[in-house]
């Protein structure tokens, strides 16, 4: 397992491409973060505010409506998993709750599913269930 700094070493370079490209090299690089999500530590730590990981995935939920956009669902997902990032997720501050609700009402298929799974798994929260209700 990598340290959270050997992480960030790795992982802000994504970051960067997710923020400053539109085509295929953000959607590898979101493909990227979301395996690597998948390790439970990882994710705990990708979750945390101090990376700048989620929002920038923000951005990319608002503004885009390709394949980054259900690859960056995906990744929310599975952060969203970890009870540790719930409160983050979902508070007001970040705006990911009103992005993926955005979302949910203006894509019926699978982004709008996505973007449910997500918005349960944050309403867990009893913090979140103030801002959210």
């Amino acid at each position: 397992m990598a340290s959270n700094e050997e992480l960030k070493s790795f992982i802000l370079p994504l970051i960067d491409t997710i923020q400053s490209d539109r085509g295929d090299a953000r959607v590898n690089a979101l493909g990227t973060v979301w395996n690597l999500s998948a390790v439970d530590e990882n994710g705990v730590y990708m979750g945390s505010k101090d990376l700048g990981l989620l929002p920038a995935l923000v951005a990319v939920i608002s503004s885009d409506r390709g394949h980054a956009l259900l690859t960056a669902l995906g990744l929310l997902i599975n952060l969203s998993v970890t009870e540790d990032n719930r409160a983050y997720m979902g508070s007001k501050d970040l705006g990911l709750v009103f992005a993926l609700v955005e979302v949910v009402l203006s894509n019926r298929g699978e982004a709008g599913v996505s973007a449910l799974g997500t918005l349960w798994n944050l309403s867990a929260v009893s913090e979140n269930g103030v801002y959210m209700g």
